[in-house]
């Protein structure tokens, strides 16, 4: 009996820490790109706010995509082949 609760006040500490990111993936783009980023909308010299910020905004789609990328090659998911996708001489 102590070892099942035990096992219930484990899952339920884990379910806890792993909702917040659930609740990230339901924010928009722009919410989320702010929560990061909060110098995003501020001009830089070269620079509108609305530009910065889709610059920001682009650095990060790119890093995400990056991210999903590595975490095929990591997990043996991306392809069973040694072939790239990309051309090479």
């Amino acid at each position: 009996m102590a070892r099942l609760l035990r096992c219930i006040v484990a899952a339920t500490a884990l379910l806890s820490l792993m909702l917040p990111g659930c609740a990230a993936m339901t924010r928009s783009p722009r919410a989320t790109v702010m929560l990061n980023y909060p110098h995003a909308t501020e001009a830089n010299l070269t620079q509108s706010p609305h530009e910065h910020f889709q610059y920001v905004s682009n650095i990060a789609a790119q890093d995400g995509k990056a991210l999903v990328e590595d975490l095929d090659l990591v997990f043996l998911t991306d392809r069973p082949s040694r072939l790239t996708r990309w051309h090479s001489h």
